[in-house]
């Protein structure tokens, strides 16, 4: 019994050592180069919030841009690159957005009185 015990704990070892059991393969293209595209915006008047992203990849170049509105108003605008020749470089402008955040609503209330 022994002998089928430590032999059946052996084929197992052997199966998982070799793959055969436990993850399946996963295939990986190395030769493929990395490649996405994504954008999103956010515009939220009552808070102020209000900024946009857009990024561009296709191996090792990489080109974007981002904005957003600033509390005076202004809008940052950063478009950007980076490749393996200039590595990365960014430029920076600003535009007046006429757009200013809105200051947060302070309510005063009274203090609590208490009696002695």
């Amino acid at each position: 019994m022994k002998l089928i015990c430590i032999s059946f704990v052996l084929a197992v070892c052997s199966a998982v050592s070799a793959g055969l059991i436990g993850h399946p393969a996963v295939e990986i293209h190395a030769d493929s180069p990395p490649h996405y595209e994504f954008q999103y915006a956010v515009h939220d008047a009552h808070t102020g919030d209000i900024k946009d992203q857009f990024e561009h990849r296709r191996g090792e170049y990489v080109t974007g841009r981002y904005s957003l509105v600033e509390p005076d108003g202004q809008r940052r605008i950063v478009d950007y690159s980076s490749d393996p020749l200039l590595g990365f470089s960014a430029h920076v402008r600003r535009e007046l957005a006429g757009i200013h955040a809105s200051a947060p609503v302070v309510e005063d209330w009274p203090a609590p009185a208490h009696r002695r």
